[in-house]
């Protein structure tokens, strides 16, 4: 059987706001649909210019992609069109004439109640965006746009320390913001581990006195030389924030798992983070496993298992996957508690990436515990709370909603 899944309330964990340039026609929704091998910005380098045959490659190469094929068809049958490309991107055009009503009939289908936004160091205004999708929403703070822009105006890491504290508690006092956030697996990966405060000021004194100081955590990647201090300071800053967040009653999520090109995959894992899971203090840290860890999905639900505090969003793997995002779902219900789940996107650009990627979950999920139900392996009552949980109820719970 499929369960039907379509009434209850939704609610986005994790996405990003979008562009004011979706709004508008001749905005092309199906170019999102990338993790960003399909673009040309990776090609221009060393003096390289991006070929006429090159851009056509790679723009075969996102059409060729099932992710893509899945959100012709999607939109197509949102917008009452024929399932091709081009008369997506005309009747979303046209549709775009009056683009608010066009983003509450996607959101009224997927039922999306609340969004939760990465918003970095104040970086969107979210009553502006509230007003803009139509939807309420709440901030979710990443730490690592504060570090940046600290690093510069401090010579000692007692000042620097004491400063990103008191910066984190001004932001949480204003109200926006429901979970505190960290990207530390695109800087340094997920083996974090603490340091004594001699290691900690060693390594900032170090890197201080370096003429590449100016300006050092603003970088992704640093000379090789610098990289050791730089771990021992953002492993230092991400595990005094897990413990700020414990003061502040927030949860603290960390991305896992796939991402752009600037991530190493091998130091994605989230079995990385051991250290921090396994430490007294932060056991009572509620710590959110971004984007399912895909491709470590069934790493990340035995952790989920294992670890009381330990919570799975699931999300980005469903912007790509189409109706492969089952292939993810079964393994990760057959082993992470449904109480443990939480629906996120986390879209970029366009309202039509977030709903294309909650269609093909809601979808997924309607499928994989409707075949548990035939199985024999739950009855279809537990089924539909399981699903309200992992699509709203959980989220409600931990982000104190």
């Amino acid at each position: 059987m499929t369960l039907d899944l379509r009434g209850l309330p939704v609610i986005d964990d994790h996405v990003h706001v979008w562009d004011e340039e979706a709004t508008r026609p001749g905005f092309d929704p199906l170019t999102t649909v990338s993790l960003g091998g399909t673009e040309p910005e990776f090609l221009e380098s060393g003096g390289h210019t991006v070929t006429d045959a090159e851009r056509a490659a790679l723009e075969r190469n996102l059409q060729s992609t099932l992710g893509y094929q899945y959100a012709v068809h999607a939109l197509a049958s949102m917008l009452d069109c024929e399932p091709m490309a081009r008369a997506v991107r005309e009747a979303r055009d046209r549709t775009c004439a009056n683009f608010a009503a066009y983003t509450s009939r996607l959101y009224r289908d997927i039922n999306l109640e609340l969004a939760l936004i990465d918003v970095g160091l104040g970086s969107a205004d979210l009553d502006g965006f509230a007003r803009l999708s139509g939807v309420p929403c709440k901030g979710v703070f990443r730490i690592e746009p504060l570090l940046a822009s600290l690093w510069d105006e401090h010579d000692r890491v007692e000042t620097f320390d004491r400063a990103f504290i008191d910066a984190l508690r001004r932001e949480v006092a204003t109200g926006r913001y429901v979970s505190l956030k960290s990207i530390i697996a695109y800087r340094t990966g997920l083996e974090v581990h603490p340091h004594d405060a001699h290691t900690v000021s060693r390594s900032f004194d170090t890197l201080k006195r370096s003429p590449r100081a100016s300006g050092l955590m603003r970088k992704v990647h640093v000379d090789r030389e610098d990289r050791p201090h730089v771990k021992v300071l953002r492993d230092h800053w991400v595990w005094r924030a897990l413990e700020e967040s414990i003061e502040l009653d927030l949860p603290f999520q960390i991305h896992t798992g796939m991402g752009d090109q600037d991530i190493d995959i091998n130091t994605a894992r989230p079995g990385l983070l051991g250290a921090i899971f396994r430490d007294e203090r932060l056991r009572h840290a509620r710590i959110v496993l971004l984007h399912g860890a895909y491709p470590f999905h069934e790493e990340a639900a035995y952790l989920v298992n294992v670890f009381p505090n330990v919570y799975l969003d699931l999300s980005e793997h469903n912007l790509f996957l189409g109706l492969a995002v089952a292939d993810v779902l079964r393994p990760v219900f057959a082993l992470a508690p449904f109480s443990k789940l939480l629906f996120g996107t986390d879209a970029y650009r366009s309202p039509d990436l977030q709903w294309i990627a909650s269609r093909a979950t809601i979808d997924a999920m309607a499928h994989v515990l409707g075949g548990f139900v035939d199985a024999g392996a739950m009855p279809a009552p537990a089924a539909m709370d399981a699903a309200g949980a992992i699509l709203s109820r959980n989220a409600r719970e931990l982000y104190r909603l």
